[in-house]
C-alpha cells in the first residue's frame, strides 16, 4: 500500500525494574516473565509493555555512584547494601532505585510491596520517576491493589513534573477514552503528545506524526510536520520512526523523494526486527531501488520478513521460490509460503495456491 505503513496499535511502556512483559501480539494480554539482564552498575531498563496504555521510559535506571570498590563477591548486593543505607538516610534517588532493585530481585529477593513503599517514599519527595512507576504498579496491581483510576492520577502528578513517559501515556488514556470516569478528548490527546514529543520522547513523536500524516486525532494532515515527527523519533533509534521516514522519503511525502535515504532507513529498521521495513529493504533489493540489485539479500529478507508473519513477504517468497529468484527452484516450499500468506486472507497467494493444487492433480 502506497504510503506509511498502518501498523496495529501495539503500543509499548516501560517500567523501571517490573520483569514482566505484556506479549507483543495483540491479542495476548496474560503478562509473561522476562529475565532482566544483570550488569555490574550499569543501566537496568525493563521494558513492560502497558496495554492499552503506552509510555517509554528510557535512560539511566541505576543513577547513584557506585561504591569505589567491590566489598563482596557480588556487585549488585554490593550496590543495594549501598543504595540502601543512603535511601534510609532520606535520599529521594535512593529510595527510588532501592524500589527498583526490590522490583527486580537485583541484589536481594523480589519484594514488590517493598519497592512500592520505597517507590512512594520517593514520591512523597516529588520523585517524578517514582510517581510514574506507582502508576504502572497500580495499573497492574504490582505490589498494590489494582487501581487504573488511581494509576491515572499518578501518572497525572508525574507529568505535572515534566516526565514525558507519563504525559505520553495520559495523550493516550485521552485518546482512546477506554477507563471509566474518562473520557475521550482528542484536543487533551495532542496536547500531552505535544508535551511529550517536545520533552524528546520518541514514542510521542511517532505517535505524533502519524497523527499529522494521517489527519486524525484531532489534527489536519501535514506531511512537513509528519516528516520532522518522525526523523526525531528516527534520530533516537526508534525502528518505527525510521521505517516511516523511510517511506516518507521514499513517496517524496514531506520531503523530496530519495529511495537510497529511504532504502538506508529502511535497512536501520530492519536490523532491529521491524517487519514491515525487513519486507521493504527486501522489496528494494528485489528491484534494485535505493540500492544494488541483489536476490539473495532480498530473499534473504523476505524469509525474516515471512517469519515474522507479514503476509505479503510470505508471498514474494513464495513467488521466488516458485520461479527461482535468489534460490533454487522449489514448488514444495513455494506452496508452503503461498499457504502461510493465504491463511491470512492474501488474495494473490490464495490464487496461486490454487493453480498449483489444481496442476498436481491434473499431473495425476
Amino acid at each position: 500500500t502506497r504510503g506509511v505503513y498502518r501498523p496495529p496499535i501495539k503500543m509499548r511502556a516501560f517500567l523501571r525494574g517490573v520483569s514482566s512483559a505484556v506479549p507483543r501480539a495483540a491479542s495476548a494480554r496474560a503478562l509473561t516473565t522476562l529475565r532482566l539482564p544483570l550488569a555490574r552498575y550499569t543501566p537496568l531498563v525493563a521494558s513492560t509493555p502497558l496495554s492499552p496504555l503506552c509510555a517509554s521510559l528510557r535512560g539511566r535506571v541505576w543513577s547513584l555512584s557506585p561504591p569505589a570498590r567491590s566489598m563482596s563477591s557480588d556487585p549488585d548486593v554490593d550496590y543495594f547494601n549501598t543504595v540502601k543505607d543512603m535511601a534510609d538516610k532520606g535520599s529521594a534517588e535512593a529510595q527510588f532505585n532501592l524500589g527498583m532493585c526490590y522490583m527486580a530481585g537485583r541484589g536481594c529477593d523480589m519484594d514488590e510491596p517493598q519497592a512500592v513503599k520505597y517507590y512512594t517514599l520517593s514520591a512523597e519527595q516529588g520523585n517524578a520517576e517514582a510517581l510514574y512507576n506507582l502508576g504502572v504498579c497500580s495499573y497492574y496491581g504490582r505490589g498494590v491493589e489494582k487501581d487504573k483510576m488511581e494509576a491515572i492520577q499518578w501518572y497525572a502528578k508525574a507529568a505535572d513534573k515534566g516526565h514525558t513517559p507519563a504525559q505520553f501515556a495520559l495523550g493516550v488514556c485521552y485518546e482512546k477514552g477506554f477507563l471509566p470516569g474518562l473520557e475521550k478528548d482528542t484536543k487533551k490527546a495532542i496536547v500531552f503528545f505535544e508535551k511529550a514529543a517536545e520533552g524528546g520522547d520518541a514514542a510521542a513523536q511517532f505517535k505524533l506524526g502519524e497523527a499529522y500524516y494521517y489527519g486524525r486525532t484531532g489534527v489536519t494532515e501535514d506531511f512537513d510536520r509528519a516528516f520532522k515527527l518522525f526523523k526525531m523519533a528516527a534520530d533516537q533509534g526508534l525502528a518505527k520512526g525510521q521505517y516511516n521516514l523511510g517511506m516518507c522519503y521514499y513517496y517524496g511525502q514531506g520531503v523530496e523523494n530519495n529511495e537510497a535515504t529511504a532504502a538506508e532507513l529502511f535497512l536501520k529498521a530492519a536490523v532491529q526486527g521491524h517487519p514491515q521495513a525487513e519486507y521493504q529493504i527486501a522489496s528494494c533489493y528485489y528491484t534494485g531501488k535505493g540500492v544494488e540489485k541483489d536476490m539473495d539479500k532480498a530473499v534473504t529478507w523476505f524469509t525474516k520478513a515471512a517469519n515474522q508473519s507479514h503476509p505479503v513477504a510470505q508471498y514474494s517468497l513464495a513467488q521466488c521460490y516458485y520461479y527461482g529468484r535468489g534460490v533454487e527452484k522449489d514448488e514444495d516450499k513455494a506452496m508452503q509460503f503461498y499457504k502461510m500468506a493465504a491463511s491470512q486472507g492474501h488474495a494473490q497467494a490464495k490464487y496461486w495456491l490454487g493453480i498449483i493444487i489444481q496442476n498436481r492433480q491434473k499431473a495425476e
